[in-house]
């Protein structure tokens, strides 16, 4: 079997956990990191959004950017807000920020709110937002401490690394593994397979 590509896909993201995941899956596409300033854009447009609503924003802000550079593709893009009970929280930048996100979510159930987009000559195709949900185990100070050492997760989204020691802190998972990664595959792939991007092949 092989999965063939019959139009040029990029994905729109510096991701390389995203990159690696539709790797993995059997997409073997090349990536280009979006140059928009997300932080910016957090600050003058998505002020009195909610968590779907600025996800989905700014993965259209970045599917747009990268399309502009490559337009006849269809261009992937993604972003991921981790939101408890309406609070949304950052890459927390810092040590000192990480320890304080994952006391905040310690013992609670928080969730992962997935935007997806696909671009093609700068205009968006197709969206989608997919939820998945963690609770964190009751964590010590000094687990904490000490998972934020190992993992030094600066840049992730509720300051713990799935793909990497992030089960060690959790208790449970409601919903899809990739959503909390970062990319709804499954959902993807079904868009993907009905614009006749790709195919299955023996």
């Amino acid at each position: 079997m092989a999965i063939i590509l019959n139009d040029e896909i990029i994905l729109g993201s510096g991701s390389e956990t995203r990159l690696e995941l539709l790797k993995r899956h059997g997409l073997n596409i090349n990536n280009f990191a979006p140059t928009v300033d997300e932080e910016q854009l957090k600050n003058e447009h998505c002020q009195d959004m909610g968590p779907n609503e600025m996800a989905l924003f700014l993965a259209k802000a970045k599917a747009k950017d990268v399309s502009a550079k490559f337009p006849d593709a269809y261009v992937i893009a993604a972003d991921q807000v981790c939101e408890l009970k309406g609070r949304v929280f950052d890459k927390p930048g810092n040590r000192e920020n990480a320890i304080k996100h994952l006391k905040l979510l310690r013992n609670q159930t928080h969730n992962q709110n997935c935007a997806m987009v696909i671009a093609r000559n700068c205009e968006i195709i197709y969206e989608s937002i997919t939820k998945a949900y963690i609770s964190l185990r009751d964590l010590s100070d000094s687990e904490i401490e000490a998972y934020i050492d190992l993992e030094q997760p600066f840049q992730s989204c509720g300051a713990y690394m799935l793909e990497k020691h992030g089960k060690h802190i959790f208790k449970s998972i409601e919903g899809d593994h990739d959503v909390i990664l970062g990319l709804d595959v499954v959902e993807l792939f079904n868009k993907l397979y009905e614009l006749k991007a790709i195919e299955l092949k023996p």
